[in-house]
């Protein structure tokens, strides 16, 4: 039992310091940049969940006795299936295929721009980095219009979707190309009003381009091929390459959220 228990304990160091280093990397990017209350309480839970038991490990070794092993090989399950399916979603995110549209610029489109976290000066740099993909679009495609997409959240000034707008005004595109969608609160939302309001304005001919970060793009495929829309895919690189790591941990948080509830 002893042999077990050490080799259980190395375990629990290796794979704990990934998913330790994981959620502390994307905790103090919620420092920064707050995204509500959701991801606050899963990442404090699981560092507490992960750090506390090996703390107080001799203690917990008392009073757990026989069951203490059972309780570490079941956590060491837990964080080596963390790192395994961590791996395997970016190699997923990188490798997915991500189309762009054909280089005729004569077909109408419609570009479906996704948001992101914006402050009271204005988006984010990686919301811009979408924003300036999307200009660059509509610039090469004089026929295009442009869907700006995203609520207002609870620490935003005011709507991603107006914001998007004057940022993407400011860069030069007219006004009157673009039209705002200012309900949605996720990806999933972001697809489904935007195909209402093409629908709404009779853009259905229309050919549809989604526009977001290259990380984000896989999870927009499976979730437009889910609501049934056809769409074509254009991604913007992530502008801070520091913050890539938790570019991922994030996006394995929202795939983790998309197969448990959906959204």
């Amino acid at each position: 039992m002893k042999k077990t228990d050490k080799t259980f304990s190395k375990l629990y160091m290796i794979f704990g310091t990934f998913v330790l280093i994981s959620f502390a990397s994307y905790f103090l990017k919620l420092v920064i940049s707050p995204e509500g209350m959701l991801p606050w309480v899963v990442t404090s839970g699981v560092m507490a969940a992960v750090t506390l038991p090996f703390l107080f490990r001799k203690y917990l070794r008392k009073l757990l006795k026989k069951a203490y092993v059972p309780i570490k090989a079941v956590m060491c399950a837990g964080m080596i299936f963390y790192t395994v399916t961590f791996i395997i979603l970016v190699g997923y995110i990188y490798l997915a295929p991500s189309a762009s549209p054909v280089s005729d610029t004569g077909a109408d489109r419609v570009y479906i721009v996704f948001g992101a976290k914006v402050k009271e000066d204005g988006p984010t740099k990686t919301l811009a980095s979408r924003l300036k993909k999307a200009a660059e679009l509509m610039e090469a495609d004089e026929n295009a219009v442009c869907i700006v997409s995203g609520g207002k959240g609870p620490d935003e000034p005011f709507t991603e979707a107006s914001c998007m707008r004057d940022y993407m005004a400011d860069l030069g595109v007219d006004p009157e190309r673009i039209y705002l969608e200012e309900k949605a609160s996720n990806t999933r939302e972001n697809i489904r009003y935007s195909a209402e309001l093409i629908d709404k304005l009779d853009l259905e001919d229309r050919e549809i381009v989604c526009v977001s970060s290259d990380t984000h793009i896989p999870r927009i495929r499976l979730m437009c091929a889910d609501e049934g829309v056809d769409a074509l895919y254009v991604k913007a690189e992530t502008p801070q390459k520091q913050f890539l790591f938790t570019a991922w941990v994030r996006e394995y948080l929202s795939y983790a959220k998309m197969l448990l509830l959906g959204a």
